[in-house]
């Protein structure tokens, strides 16, 4: 089946607002996770049932966190790329829509089902079983070991340099978890709503570090390299997968078409664009902490 095509790079997607490793190494860590996800996917691309859009002529795609580097980059109003962008315009193109349209919604609005509309959402969102009482999600396109992200110069080279940090955390996230039980701070976290805010208390020093994802922590560290660097990964991973409302009618196309898009290489591509500026994993201390 021949590969989708990527969308150019100078595409724009509009934004609708809804309320209140040396780079190789990078991307054999992301690469290898992705492929060991094609493995278990549908190799034949064929679409399980029908996606049938809320609008007829576009694809509306909800996510909380604009601009995420690496995932949505370019101006908030209009991105022009990233990962998830790139998958938003393939899952598209496989649903025969001709347009993306984004709606930035809070991340709690979408741990309750909330899409604000939207047809589904793409804002690197894990599954679990709490989640799954209020959303439905397709197989995961990513996968993502934890990763410490602090100011430059914050270093933890072992538990015990990671318990010292003063971490904030953004309530109902997976992540959350893994302060709370893995690395089990000296101090109590400081708790937020949204990343934003989680970045802004970092950089405004009420916090020293804060956990995400290592891609998504990579790209933030490469894109403002003055005010963010990770400090430290460890072991372990999250699938991101693709939410939908609860009982949609169209969790088996998505699924189908993401399984298509493992399998056909256009992840691994979209992933390799994305993530090509991101740094040197084999230079993060590696923790170990209890799983």
């Amino acid at each position: 089946m021949p590969r989708a095509a990527k969308p150019p790079p100078a595409t724009r997607t509009p934004v609708r607002r809804a309320g209140g490793r040396r780079p190789a190494l990078v991307l054999a860590l992301v690469i290898a996770a992705v492929a060991s996800l094609a493995a278990c996917g549908d190799d034949h691309g064929a679409s399980a049932g029908r996606f049938t859009p809320r609008h007829p002529d576009r694809l509306v795609v909800a996510t909380a966190n604009l601009p995420a580097p690496g995932f949505w980059d370019g101006p908030p109003a209009a991105p022009t790329g990233g990962f998830e962008h790139g998958l938003a315009h393939a899952l598209a193109r496989r649903f025969g829509l001709r347009r993306v349209e984004v709606v930035e919604v809070p991340f709690a609005s979408l741990l309750d089902g909330d899409l604000r509309g939207a047809d589904l959402a793409l804002s690197q969102l894990t599954p679990t079983g709490t989640r799954e009482e209020r959303l439905d999600f397709s197989t995961p396109y990513l996968e993502a070991p934890p990763a410490v992200l602090g100011r430059p110069g914050t270093t933890a080279r072992d538990l015990q340099g990671l318990r010292r940090l003063r971490f904030v955390v953004v309530e109902r996230t997976t992540l959350a978890g893994v302060v709370e039980r893995r690395i089990r701070p000296l101090d109590p976290p400081l708790v937020v709503a949204r990343r934003r805010a989680a970045l802004d208390a970092i950089t405004g020093g009420r916090a020293d570090a804060m956990v995400l994802d290592l891609p998504v922590a990579l790209g933030l560290a490469a894109d403002a390299p003055g005010r963010y660097a990770v400090a430290a990964r460890l072991r372990g991973g999250e699938g991101l997968a693709v939410a939908l409302p609860d009982g949609s009618p169209g969790l088996a196309a998505v699924d189908s078409a993401v399984r298509a898009l493992l399998a056909d290489g256009t992840i691994d591509d979209l992933a390799r664009d994305a993530f090509a500026r991101a740094g040197d994993p084999d230079a993060i201390p590696l923790v170990r902490t209890r799983p």
